[in-house]
């Protein structure tokens, strides 16, 4: 018997054919909605009151640094192009 996980939801994938990547349609969805993000690596400086300032707020938020500073910047694009 094999077993695998699906990429999308990690739930596992039991008896299914060797090339299955997902679990289902909804899964496949977010997967290729997934691939289809630029990423772009950014790079900024803090000086160390803001810094402290966002690790305490991504500690608060249980998040990485990375995450949090993220989750804002979208959060800030999507209010100004009004998303």
């Amino acid at each position: 018997m094999r077993t695998t996980h699906c990429r999308a939801c990690n739930s596992p994938l039991l008896n299914r054919r060797p090339q299955t990547k997902t679990c289902d349609a909804a899964c496949r969805a977010r997967l290729w909605r997934h691939s289809r993000i630029t990423q772009l690596p950014v790079s900024f400086m803090l000086n160390i009151t803001n810094y402290a300032l966002v690790k305490n707020a991504a500690n608060s938020a249980g998040i990485s640094i990375n995450q949090y500073a993220h989750d804002q910047l979208v959060q800030t694009m999507e209010i100004h192009h009004g998303n």
